[in-house]
């Protein structure tokens, strides 16, 4: 009984890999065949995120990419900062899908691929707006 707790986490976690998992296939194949994106951004800051629901998970796979004219581009995804319990999932850049790292660098061009609680999902993307206007020290600097 008391393994319960485990199994359960790594059935979260295998479910969040195979969404993630998928997400990236859907891009290396071709843009459309991408899942049904709900479009709730805006073009100001050059960040426009999309999000689809993981009801099961009460969690939000959020989408964008990284625009010519965003700071997010040479921010590493650790200086993020996003909310406890949210994360960078995944980083396709080109042909190439990567698992990204604290220390992984996002480049002009990146379609980045953020999990968020669902309460949490104003909070990720007010942070991700932040960080492309202002840079890496969004919220640290005046």
């Amino acid at each position: 009984m008391r393994e319960t707790p485990y199994v359960l986490e790594v059935a979260v976690s295998v479910a969040l890999i195979a969404s993630a998992i998928g997400f990236a296939i859907g891009l290396a194949i071709g843009r459309g065949r991408q899942p049904r994106w709900q479009e709730k951004g805006s073009f100001v800051h050059k960040v426009s995120i999309g999000f689809a629901t993981l009801d099961r998970l009460d969690a939000v796979l959020l989408r964008f990419e990284v625009e010519p004219a965003s700071r997010l581009s040479g921010v590493e995804v650790g200086e993020l900062r996003l909310p406890s319990g949210s994360s960078v999932a995944l980083v396709a850049r080109g042909t190439d899908v990567i698992v990204p790292q604290d220390r992984s660098v996002l480049r002009t061009g990146d379609q980045v691929l953020v999990v968020a609680a669902l309460g949490q999902v104003t909070e990720v993307e007010d942070r991700l707006r932040s960080v492309s206007r202002y840079g890496r020290l969004a919220g640290w600097a005046a």
